[in-house]
């Protein structure tokens, strides 16, 4: 599980010190060149809503590793222990074919993105880097939830977290 790890934890680093301060210093210096020199970056809006779901995918992994994302427990509350199992492999078998699904769909447009040259409307970036990077996400995620459906303790946590 130390690879995982690994890759999770760096995945999270790209989230939090690279992702999110650029969404901070874009929206800066567009508020600011926008009122101050009526200025605007055309860019900046695609820009942060790229990077905004960029380090949301990224800290993905982080968040289920460390059992540390946020859920309902009005019914799991209710439910006997077992019923509590169950219910959390059901959810982590859920999650593993979701994922592997995304992953197989990303890299299978992968090549059609490059094909018809698929670029961002305002940055004029190429798409086909963005796709990659959601299949490489949705892949770790995928032996995450493997990993979590099949430890044997793995599940009895899986449905903790931060309550709502």
């Amino acid at each position: 599980m130390t690879i995982l790890s690994y890759v999770s934890r760096g995945l999270f680093i790209l989230s939090a010190y690279i992702c999110l301060p650029m969404i901070l210093v874009l929206i800066g210096v567009d508020v600011t060149l926008r009122y101050v020199f009526n200025a605007p970056l055309i860019w900046a809006q695609e820009a942060s809503t790229m990077a905004l779901f960029m380090a949301i995918i990224l800290a993905l992994p982080e968040s289920w590793r460390g059992n540390v994302h946020i859920r309902a427990d009005f019914l799991t509350a209710m439910m006997k222990p077992r019923m509590n199992m169950a219910l959390a492999r059901l959810a982590w078998l859920l999650l593993l074919i979701v994922f592997v699904l995304i992953a197989i769909q990303c890299w299978r447009d992968i090549d059609l993105m490059i094909v018809f040259n698929e670029r961002s409307t305002d940055l004029d970036l190429p798409l086909s880097w963005f796709r990659g990077a959601l299949g490489g996400v949705a892949v770790v995620c995928a032996i995450l939830a493997l990993w979590k459906l099949v430890s044997p303790g793995g599940s009895d946590k899986a449905m903790q977290g931060e309550t709502l």
